[in-house]
């Protein structure tokens, strides 16, 4: 049997180390979840002295192997947020860089998420009252 309609209401502030999650429920309760990235953060890199051939004529880049850690690690903490964002009717992405635009195409893609009010807003680092607050203003909520 199907859920007739979602009602939960998500503020989200995300950047590339952590992302605080706020959960409204229909009858106001919230509930606060923080995730924190555990992948390498973007490392400053030499110039590069020279490329090692690997097998069948290859280039081995220290670089590039770097670049795609840290792209792996960005998918998993991007599926980690994704995960709480369960039964959403509503969802508020705050936040610099473009940690929120990642998020904003994964719930796109996301076939749960089908429906759901998405707003993407950019925003420095602002505590959980300044979340409430913008959630207040998009969502027309009374919160407590």
């Amino acid at each position: 049997m199907k859920k007739s309609h979602n009602q939960m209401r998500y503020g989200v502030w995300i950047d590339k180390k952590q992302a605080t999650i706020i959960k409204v429920s229909p009858d106001g309760n919230k509930e606060y979840v923080k995730v924190k990235s555990h992948g390498p953060f973007h490392e400053r890199f030499n110039g590069e002295s020279t490329s090692k051939t690997g097998l069948f004529g290859t280039t081995l880049s220290r670089q590039k192997n770097l670049q795609a850690r840290e792209n792996n690690s960005m998918g998993h903490y991007i599926k980690e947020v994704l995960s709480n964002l369960d039964d959403a009717n509503a969802i508020l992405i705050l936040g610099s860089g473009d940690t929120r635009f990642e998020l904003l195409n994964a719930i796109q893609k996301s076939k749960t998420m089908n429906g759901a009010w998405i707003e993407n807003k950019a925003s420095p680092k602002i505590s959980i009252r300044a979340i409430e607050t913008e959630m207040e203003k998009h969502f027309n909520l009374h919160l407590k």
